[in-house]
């Protein structure tokens, strides 16, 4: 009988519990290494193992049922150990009799009764995994764009969206990268960029085109120090640092969609950076997040701002205090909607995405709810202010098909679309190069939209719009 691995043992204790309480897998995993006492190499092996098996569950899934009677009918705990065996399989090439006896024991830990029943199934995974993964039991037809979702271990219908979004050549970028481990980049405070330079250095850090961007190897150092706690920096991918410099502007700014400050955080370093005078109220649908912001903010030390909690699809509702002081309803010289979307541009960080997302979630609700808040925000934009819309999606009909919609309404008839790098080409010299990473990811008009590559930063979109 083999000796089951400790990291397989806590990569299924993180994805029974995450499947228990709905929480997220990434969440879990440092709290279960910790207890477990694994060693950094055995609990970086059980992270790829819990955040893998969660971003190709369907595959999995897939893979498994032609081999048992009753897919159905799987016992849940076994199931899930199933899953991290055949993850290893299809996905990382493990040998197969490592599979097959490392998955007979995960088995066993939770069903003693079912490991017989696991060792026949997985023989047969591992005998069918090219098979599989080259789509021979699908019709000639269909056969290429599954075998695409199932090499990515996405749904095939969010693929074919894909596709239809990005290209060909765009779509296979984000495929080939999707299962790839995302670069690390965080943002520094301007206030606090000697207190931190010892950790980023023991991090590995390099900069960026952005400045206070870093690209980071890990972030060990940097936890340990007390930098995230403290307000010195914050972790966002590349592509988003460059939105929020986009997006920080003199004068009057409202932030819709603000969540827990992230976006705001780097704003307000933005804004001391130039020395801009900058008055920022910051948005968001719940109070715990608007809190949350409001102490990342306090921590900081970047200065002042003003938070309300509300449906942004119902600015009056939300500003009511604010326009009853002022007397009118008050416009903002900026007004930056960093809208809810699929989040499919950040697919391989957040695993639990493409098995959560719905065909109508991608094609019409969230589109909806987006052009509801791009209207909405366009009636407090002033005149010649800027409106920025951006999301973390790669699907056209959240982003230009949302843009076109826009500007076709009766709201939009105010607006014209300007080009995004320009923001940061009229910002100054110490911008240029974060100008020139914008434009590579421009459309004719002026749009960006990055997507997720090897070694490249992840999926956002971003239109800029100044009102006549």
């Amino acid at each position: 009988m083999a000796r089951l691995s400790p990291a397989r043992r806590v990569a299924l204790t993180v994805l029974s519990e995450a499947e228990r309480t709905g929480r997220y897998a990434r969440e879990l995993l440092p709290h279960a290494a910790e207890s477990a006492a694994l060693d950094p190499r055995d609990a970086a092996f059980a992270l790829r193992l819990a955040l893998g098996a969660t971003a190709t569950a369907g595959c999995l899934d897939d893979a498994l049922a032609p081999h048992i009677a009753k897919p159905k009918a799987l016992e849940p705990s076994v199931r899930m150990a199933l899953r991290i065996a055949v993850f290893e399989s299809l996905y990382l090439q493990t040998a197969p009799e490592v599979v097959v006896s490392q998955g007979v024991e995960l088995v066993r830990s939770v069903s003693r009764g079912a490991a017989a029943f696991a060792n026949a199934v997985l023989r047969r995974v591992c005998e069918n995994r090219l098979s599989f993964l080259h789509a021979e039991d699908v019709a000639g037809g269909h056969r290429e764009m599954v075998a695409h979702a199932r090499r990515a271990g996405l749904p095939v219908w969010l693929v074919r969206r894909i596709v239809d979004s990005l290209g060909e050549v765009g779509a296979q970028d984000l495929l080939d990268a999707q299962l790839e481990p995302a670069p690390i980049s965080v943002h520094l405070n301007p206030l606090r960029t000697d207190v931190v330079a010892e950790a980023l250095e023991d991090d590995g850090a390099s900069a960026l085109g952005l400045p206070g961007a870093m690209r980071v190897g890990r972030v060990s150092a940097l936890v340990r120090s007390g930098a995230f706690d403290r307000g010195d920096l914050v972790a966002s991918d590349y592509h988003a640092q460059l939105i929020a410099a986009v997006a920080t502007r003199e004068g009057t700014s409202l932030e819709i969609g603000a969540g827990r400050g992230t976006k705001t955080f780097m704003m307000m370093a933005h804004a001391k950076r130039r020395d801009l005078d900058h008055e920022h109220l910051a948005l968001d649908l719940y109070e715990g997040k608007c809190k949350a912001n409001s102490q990342r903010v306090d921590r900081s030390g970047l200065g002042e701002i003003s938070f309300v909690a509300g449906d942004a699809t119902d600015l009056d509702a939300c500003l009511a205090v604010l326009d009853k002081e002022y007397r009118h309803a008050v416009r903002f010289d900026t007004v930056f909607v960093d809208a809810p979307c699929s989040g499919t541009g950040t697919m391989r960080r957040h695993g639990e995405i493409p098995w959560r997302l719905t065909p109508q979630e991608c094609d019409r609700n969230l589109p909806k709810l987006q052009l509801a808040m791009l209207r909405a925000a366009a009636d407090r934009v002033a005149p010649h202010g800027e409106l920025i819309y951006a999301t973390c999606s790669v699907l056209r009909a959240e982003n230009i098909g949302v843009v076109t919609a826009f500007l076709t309404s009766p709201q939009g008839e105010d607006f014209v679309p300007i080009s995004v790098s320009d923001a940061l080409r009229d910002a100054g010299g110490a911008y240029a190069a974060a100008a020139h990473d914008l434009a590579v990811c421009e459309n004719a008009d002026g749009l960006f939209q990055s997507h997720p590559t090897r070694d490249g930063f992840d999926g956002h979109f971003c239109a800029r719009f100044v009102r006549k």
